[in-house]
């Protein structure tokens, strides 16, 4: 029974020396080993194994490049989202007061700008261009074979003392002036109140 008891008391001991040395006994080497196995940091003084060559410095460069980055944003969006620069000057135009209430209660209806409205009645009088504009443009009232025509023209209907504004941007204006060459119309403006006229909702008024 007393071998027993040494053997076990030895055993006990040589166990706890074996473990002791991993952490007191071993080299610098070992030691980070140790640490790497268990998980653990390193008490002060004790050295570990450092990372790969150069790998402080492209972590810097790194974040240097990230500031660069972050300091070279854009903090405003200068262009339009389909890269056509805006127009931010309004531009005025006239129109009967009959086509100024259904202009407006068209925008209203559809939630949608002066600019918006216009842009879409102007669409739609493209397909519908040579009846509209025979419709718009008045003429003499009397035509004879022996006399000069009488009566004086009067405007294309849909102008009148009703002023708007839309804010169009350069290209849309080319598109525009494209358009007015194509209806013999006058002018811009008379062909937005002459469009705004003929294809807003409701019946054009004649009488403008």
């Amino acid at each position: 029974m007393a071998t027993d008891n040494n053997a076990d008391q030895s055993a006990t001991e040589e166990a706890e020396d074996s473990l002791e040395g991993a952490f007191t006994g071993a080299g610098a080497s070992d030691k980070g080993a140790v640490f790497g196995a268990w998980g653990a940091s390193a008490p002060a003084g004790v050295a570990l194994t450092p990372g790969p060559a150069g790998a402080g410095a492209a972590a810097g460069e790194a974040s240097n490049d990230l500031a660069r980055l972050v300091a070279n944003l854009p903090t405003q969006q200068s262009i339009t989202p389909d890269d056509r620069e805006p127009y931010k000057k309004p531009i005025g135009f006239r129109v009967s007061s009959n086509v100024a209430k259904r202009l407006e209660k068209y925008r209203k209806d559809k939630d949608l700008t002066v600019t918006e409205v216009v842009m879409l009645m102007v669409d739609r009088s493209v397909s519908v261009m040579e009846e509209m504009v025979e419709y718009a443009v008045q003429g003499p009232k009397v035509k004879t074979s022996l006399f000069a025509p009488q009566g004086v023209a009067g405007p294309p209907k849909g102008t009148g003392p009703e002023q708007r504004q839309w804010k169009p941007r350069p290209q849309d204006l080319q598109v525009m002036e494209d358009v007015v060459k194509m209806s013999g119309l006058s002018s811009i403006n008379v062909y937005i109140a002459v469009a705004l006229n003929y294809c807003l909702p409701e019946k054009p008024c004649k009488k403008d």
